[in-house]
């Protein structure tokens, strides 16, 4: 195999060891809020790539003006930058919003537009495991219309699960 095949290899594998570390780690170290210490916020990670694609988009809009680029890829390249800083933006404004907290008797759930889903499980109308390729997922759905959508492998959701069977078991 030529040097440079060798080269692309490596790279990949490093960043595939790199991601799968990343993932590893924010399942098995909760990112838990300062202020309300039992909510759960999103990974560190989603913050810090926030803020990268933030400033490099911030950065494609800026170069531009200046003269050592050709005026014809000066534009595509501001668009292009345009759409980093949003997309990093969001990703920034997603960490900052985003939390879960997994009490005795509810769960609550505050979505990036602040908007609090609050569900308790003597409210739970149904509950069902679902898959999303090779995600799993708990649904959980209220006599009130709200619907809570969660990931066991990312969020401990034993509590829900075993509060839900007792009632279950109890046959309420």
């Amino acid at each position: 195999m030529p040097e440079r095949t060798w080269l692309s290899l490596g790279i990949a594998v490093a960043v595939l060891a790199l991601v799968t570390f990343i993932g590893w780690s924010s399942t098995r170290r909760p990112n838990r809020d300062k202020k309300l210490k039992e909510a759960i916020r999103q990974p560190k990670i989603v913050a810090i790539i926030g803020w990268v694609v933030l400033l490099l988009g911030l950065l494609f809009v800026l170069v531009p003006s200046s003269s050592e680029v050709e005026s014809g890829d000066a534009l595509p390249m501001q668009i292009c930058g345009f759409v980093l800083f949003l997309v990093g933006s969001f990703l920034v404004f997603i960490y900052a919003n985003w939390y879960l907290i997994i009490r005795e008797d509810e769960v609550e759930l505050r979505t990036a537009f602040r908007y609090v889903r609050t569900i308790r499980y003597h409210d739970v109308e149904r509950y069902l495991y679902v898959r999303r390729g090779i995600q799993p997922s708990l649904k959980v759905w209220s006599i009130h219309g709200v619907v809570i959508e969660l990931n066991p492998r990312t969020f401990d959701v034993t509590p829900i699960v075993a509060a839900l069977e007792a009632r279950n078991a109890a046959g309420t």
